[in-house]
């Protein structure tokens, strides 16, 4: 991922009013290893539902709001990103939704997808994080574990962004 400052960060989100942008606390970007991330992602300190998400597209910055889901019934079970497709052990992934953006997201239509909820899944996908319950016996190398987490958020964003 190409490196992103403070305020591309702010102007870049799909679906949070330019108010509240502005009112976000963004972490501060020193020492983030931006070569090993797909995308750069953090939870809100005061809201722990809240999460946000940065993807460096070919046109820029794009950034989205996500909230995770309250602990339910769907946490009682083992589960798997569904972005990079690490096992998890209950309560290892969590129900990310996010707000369409544009009309669509201001009638408050959402998609919603289970990622992992410490939002390493850059780390799991090349291995610098240990997986939680082992990695998965796999046939694709390096670059296709992280062309295929690629490909799977570019496809949750293109719902985010439709």
């Amino acid at each position: 991922m190409k490196p992103v400052t403070q305020s591309e960060i702010r102007s870049s989100f799909v679906n949070m009013s330019k108010s509240r942008s502005r009112a976000l606390t963004v972490p501060v970007l020193d020492g983030v290893d931006w070569e090993d991330l797909d995308f750069y992602a953090w939870t809100d300190g005061r809201d722990l539902s809240r999460a946000y998400l940065v993807v460096q597209r070919s046109d820029g910055p794009v950034a989205v709001e996500l909230r995770a889901t309250r602990r339910s019934a769907d946490f009682r079970r083992k589960s798997i990103c569904g972005l990079c497709f690490t096992s998890h052990p209950v309560g290892g992934t969590a129900l990310f939704s996010a707000l369409k953006g544009g009309k669509e997201g201001r009638l408050g239509n959402s998609v919603a997808l289970y990622i992992c909820r410490n939002l390493a899944c850059s780390g799991y996908a090349r291995k610098k994080i240990a997986a939680p319950m082992g990695q998965m016996d796999e046939t694709l190398d390096l670059d296709e574990r992280i062309a295929r987490t690629v490909k799977s958020l570019e496809a949750f964003l293109t719902k985010i962004l439709l």
